[in-house]
């Protein structure tokens, strides 16, 4: 049935069907017929084409029907058995329409059965659902919610597959696998909790029941009504046993039409409704009805203060958790005599939050508990600058100047054009030697000549340095919601420059117009502002001169104390050598490795890692930087120390008569775990050596990897190694034998993980290595410029790492972690949290399929490294001590690195405290022992000595500090840094020298003009995803890309494709091919 707002005619189904008690008496009238028919709708061809008769009236002449221009309607004096049929329809929708319905006989009295009747008659007329293209913008654009009305039908639940997570595990080369990026972070959902799932503009929101899982998708029961199925859901929202009861649930479980993996599949089942249905679900609807209503019902009781949420929090930026904002803006007596509020009253407020995006940016989409659900506040700066770039942007619509008009302008549009003069003068200016592209960055160099690009004047008015502040807030750091109305401004702002007018106006074409004006640099990375936490700044230019600093404050306090661990430190003897094995362009060296025979084929193993936690306080201004930031930052050209003071590296990174604290392990030869233990230490013996001389020396060869290569622009001259390197030659035959010792060791101890379930994981990944620092550049006092040349990029595959280094800095981890479990030392441990029965599939998966592919060299697919992070449920940060499988590792927690990442230097503080304490009291703090078992994960043990708050005092953070503030935040800055240096940053730089090869000519060897595309999966009715044979870059084909090869309908997983590139953006971090032929 067509809508009544709609122009064209429409046949009313429930008026067709009703008895004459229950219809009007209808009078004999005429409809106006519609213009030509719509090519989406066949209505008005349906209508005009038909005329109706029953039994009792055949004799009855019907009226003749007029011409074409109009639709007869008679009035039935009786109606025993209605029957209709079409005559001579439209030869295009003939197959569709010879269509003929009996109804069997209504009853007079009692409930209506026209949806038992309408059910008959589908059942009678079996035909595959056909659905309209759907109008919505490519993924990742703004879409237009002011004027064009959202239902649950429209929600692109298809869109839900897709995560903001890798396919594939990060290395980072010295710990092994980020496993929060190949699983999802947090705990994985189970059946009978609640998420909220919005579309992608964020205007409609809806709640859905999770079912359970099955195969690879995530089953749901929304509170539309309707079944669906995804990969991973992004949602910033999550009750716990919603529905607690397994009875209630079971029934809608039952009713799942499939445990299909093939998203496809799934989504054709649910475009024709087949699902469980809405009465077997009816308590679920009713309860989260009951959920929605409550909620809305504080948010009206309440809705002041949640509409003022933004001054409640003072006006610097900082992190605030939903618990906290609660607290804040509703009453105590919500929580009726809780610890917290009930979830009604924290979703009330979390939809406030989100809806006020000039204010809120939500940080964090995992699906974890209220308390880790955290916002990022902008400062009163940022949304004055947003207010005021709205009021002048709109005054100067509303008054624009015109230089014809007689009198003076408007002082407020005047001030705004003359700001577009400026920039409209720079962008002239810039495209003459470098021009735009729709790519999401601006063109390579076409001159080298240094003189008309230096001296550009970028000094703004006050105003016009507003203006470009919000520019940057909404492109460069992406600030607001798809659906946000804010990006009406930054469009308006471009539309008004006149210099984009075959350019969407959007936060891409934004990005670009921060780049012609100097504002950022030609090759800047948008990860690294819009995934940047706040109160961390970000250096636009970082390789321009540093502004003079500030003189220090006489009443400073110096930034190292005195070493606490001093009474404690043993020096390491002077014949054992410890290797520090790193690449020689390392900065910050901040672990090493010694062996100490022991006799009857064991060895102590130590782990020296650098000790600046003995110096430096965790409540410093410089260690409260390094928490925001989390890690330091390897992006390439933009690399950032966590701890940027001068005198922490000169004090702590390794070397001769340097402190470390040591980590030491007593291993067999089989690789099993015999003993640990925690030394403060001064290093004597240093060697410092690459990764390629161990290789070298114990003959170990990794696993091949592509010789796939990218280069554009000029490679630099090579670099002095920043400190003098030991080679394969140069080393004793002694250290040459324990190097392989070590190594033999190591082999042994990881042999043992993967006999405890561990995953092999060592494939290469593509890697962008860049050189900026030789490029010419002019600058000004607003801190912009305009550079000569441009970047080289090279893009290769980068292999695991070191082996040995990798397992023993793991070892180091299992040992720090087993130190604190004793002694009952809350710190982040690094667990695993397995669905149900997710042990033995893991363990047959990476057995059977993982593990023989790597083995092979072969880089599994992007479906089996999604379908292994399936069965690895969630990874997570928690002070509750938990075995991690995927590591094979009893208890781990990451300690090797304090000089770049925070969670290491903090697990120090709690170490290094409970040493001191252990000093001050003359005996051991252990109150239980780690049962490790030689044949299976340990699970930890319940302490058996007394282990209370207060015996706990000395140590800088408490239980209940780690997991209220702590953990969350920590959660959240590690997943941006992450995201930021190992995805996104690094993708993007991948896409810059694509563009540079693709649209500009450069690169070396030559791109090539057609790739090999493989379907991963098909969005019914939208897109089909997969990869090309070209660094495996994921891929997009959209309905217009089809070019006629093949129906979206007919794409399946595993179907091949010769494609070409159609579209390229370096800033939404996306590419889109065209199909030319099925291979």
């Amino acid at each position: 049935m067509m809508r009544r707002s709609s122009q064209q005619n429409y046949v009313c189904w429930r008026c067709l069907s009703l008895r004459p008690a229950e219809r009007a008496p209808w009078q004999h009238r005429t409809l106006p017929s519609a213009t030509a028919p719509s090519a989406l709708s066949t209505t008005t061809a349906l209508v005009t084409a038909a005329s109706f008769s029953t039994a009792s009236t055949a004799s009855t002449a019907s009226p003749a029907a007029p011409a074409a221009t109009a639709v007869t309607w008679p009035a039935w004096p009786t109606r025993p058995t209605p029957t209709w049929s079409l005559h001579n329809p439209p030869v295009a929708t003939r197959p569709l329409l010879q269509l003929r319905c009996s109804l069997p006989p209504r009853p007079k009295h009692g409930k209506s059965a026209i949806r038992e009747e309408l059910r008959a008659w589908e059942a009678a007329n079996p035909s595959a659902a056909i659905g309209l293209p759907r109008d919505v913008p490519a993924e990742g654009r703004a879409s237009n919610t002011a004027t064009r009305t959202q239902t649950d039908t429209t929600l692109g639940l298809d869109f839900i597959t897709q995560d903001d997570q890798l396919d594939r595990p990060h290395f980072d080369g010295v710990d092994g696998v980020d496993m929060d990026d190949l699983a999802p972070s947090g705990p994985p959902l189970q059946p009978g909790d609640l998420v909220e799932i919005r579309s992608r503009s964020g205007d409609l929101r809806i709640v859905a029941v999770c079912l359970g899982h099955f195969g690879d998708h995530a089953h749901f029961y929304s509170s539309t009504g309707k079944w669906f199925a995804a990969r991973s859901v992004r949602t910033c929202f999550v009750v716990r046993r919603f529905v607690a009861d397994p009875a209630d649930l079971q029934p809608v479980v039952d009713a799942i039409p499939s445990h299909s993996t093939d998203t496809a599949v799934l989504g054709k089942l649910r475009d024709d409704n087949v699902g469980p249905s809405r009465e077997l679900a009816a308590s679920l609807l009713a309860k989260m009805r009951a959920f929605q209503s409550a909620a809305g019902d504080i948010h009206q009781a309440h809705v002041e203060s949640l509409t003022r949420a933004r001054h409640k929090f003072g006006p610097d930026a900082r992190i605030l958790s939903l618990r906290e904002v609660a607290d804040a803006l509703l009453p105590v007596n919500l929580k009726q005599g809780k610890p917290d509020f009930p979830p009604e009253a924290l979703y009330a407020v979390f939809s406030a939050l989100e809806d006020d995006d000039i204010a809120f940016r939500v940080l964090d989409r995992a699906p974890r508990h209220h308390e880790s659900h955290l916002f990022a506040l902008h400062s009163a700066d940022t949304q004055k600058t947003v207010l005021l770039a709205e009021k002048r942007v709109r005054a100067y619509l509303e008054n624009p100047v015109d230089p014809a008009a007689p009198g003076p302008a408007d002082p407020s549009s005047a001030e705004f054009a003359a700001f577009l003069d400026q920039a409209r003068a720079l962008i002239d200016q810039v495209r003459l030697k470098r021009s735009w592209s729709a790519h999401g960055m601006i063109g390579p160099r076409s001159d080298a000549s240094p003189e008309p690009a230096l001296n550009l004047d970028a000094r703004w008015s006050p105003l016009g340095r507003s203006l470009v502040e919000f520019m940057h807030h909404w492109a460069a750091a992406d600030a607001f919601r798809l659906g946000s109305r804010s990006h009406w401004i930054g469009a308006s702002i471009l539309r008004s420059l006149g210099r984009y007018n075959e350019a969407l106006l959007d936060t891409t074409t934004g990005w670009t117009f921060l780049q012609e004006i100097g504002w950022v640099a030609p090759w800047d990375i948008p990860a690294r502002y819009a995934l940047s936490p706040p109160g961390v700044p970000v250096a636009r230019h970082p390789n321009l001169p540093a502004p003079p600093a500030p003189p220090p404050k006489p009443e400073t306090a110096p930034v190292l104390g005195d070493d606490k661990l001093a009474p404690l430190r043993r020096q390491v003897s002077h014949g054992s050598t410890v290797y520090c094995i790193d690449s020689a362009d390392t900065l910050d060296v901040d672990d090493g490795i010694s062996l100490e025979p022991a006799g009857d084929g064991k060895y102590w193993i130590h782990i020296h890692v650098a000790d600046p936690a003995s110096r430096l306080s965790h409540d410093q201004d410089i260690t409260q930087l390094a928490a925001r930031r989390a890690q330091t930052s390897y992006l390439a050209a933009f690399g950032q120390r966590m701890l940027e003071h001068d005198a922490v590296r000169h004090e702590f990174s390794l070397g001769p008569d340097r402190p470390a604290l040591t980590f030491s392990a007593l291993v067999t030869e089989s690789g099993r775990l015999l003993d640990s233990k925690v030394t403060p230490e001064i290093l004597r013996d240093v060697t410092y050596i690459t990764p390629e001389t161990v290789a070298a020396v114990v003959s170990h060869s990794n696993p091949p990897v592509p010789d796939t290569v990218l280069e554009v622009g000029v490679p630099p001259q090579h670099d002095t190694p920043v400190r003098e390197m030991t080679s394969a030659s140069g080393l004793t035959t002694e250290q040459k034998e324990e190097l392989l010792t070590l190594s033999k060791l190591a082999t042994a101890i990881q042999r043992t993980r993967l006999s405890k379930g561990a995953i092999p994981m060592y494939p290469p990944k593509p890697q962008a290595s860049v050189s900026v620092e030789w490029l010419l550049h002019g600058a000004n006092d607003d801190r912009s410029a305009f550079y000569v040349d441009d970047p080289y990029i090279r893009v290769a595959y980068s292999g695991q790492g070191d082996p040995l280094v990798s397992s023993l800095m793991q070892l180091a981890g299992e040992v720090g972690a087993r130190f604190c479990y004793e002694r009952n030392i809350p710190v982040p441990y690094r667990i695993q949290q397995l669905p149900g029965g997710g042990a033995t599939a893991l363990r047959a998966f990476s057995r059977d399929v993982l593990y023989p592919q790597l083995v092979a060299g072969k880089n599994p697919s992007a479906e089996d490294w999604h379908t292994l992070g399936t069965f690895m449920g969630g990874f997570d940060l928690s002070t509750m001590p938990a075995p991690n499988l995927a590591m094979g590792i009893d208890l781990y927690t990451k300690v090797t690195s304090p000089l770049r990442r925070y969670s290491d230097l903090l697990v120090h503080w709690q170490i290094e405290a409970a040493l001191l304490e252990e000093h001050r009291r003359g005996k051991s703090l252990v109150v239980r022992k780690f049962p490790a078992s030689a044949d299976d994960v340990a699970s930890p043990a319940a302490p058996t000595g007394e282990a209370t708050q207060n015996s706990l005092s000395f140590l800088p953070f408490s239980e209940k500090q780690l997991n209220e503030k702590t953990l969350p935040h920590l959660r959240v800055y590690e997943r941006l840094a992450r995201r930021r240096d190992n995805i996104q940053g690094n993708s993007q730089w991948i896409l810059q020298a694509l563009v540079r090869a693709w649209r500009f000519g450069e690169g070396s060897p030559t791109l090539p003009e057609t790739f090999r595309f493989t379907v991963f999966e098909v969005v019914p009715k939208n897109l089909a995803r997969g990869q090309i044979d070209w660094f495996e870059r994921r891929v997009t084909v959209d309905l217009e890309d089809l070019n006629g090869v093949t129906k979206l309908a007919d794409m399946k997983r595993g179907d091949v494709f010769k494609v070409e590139l159609v579209n390229v953006n370096v800033y939404t971090d996306q590419v889109n091919v065209r199909l030319l032929e099925k291979l």
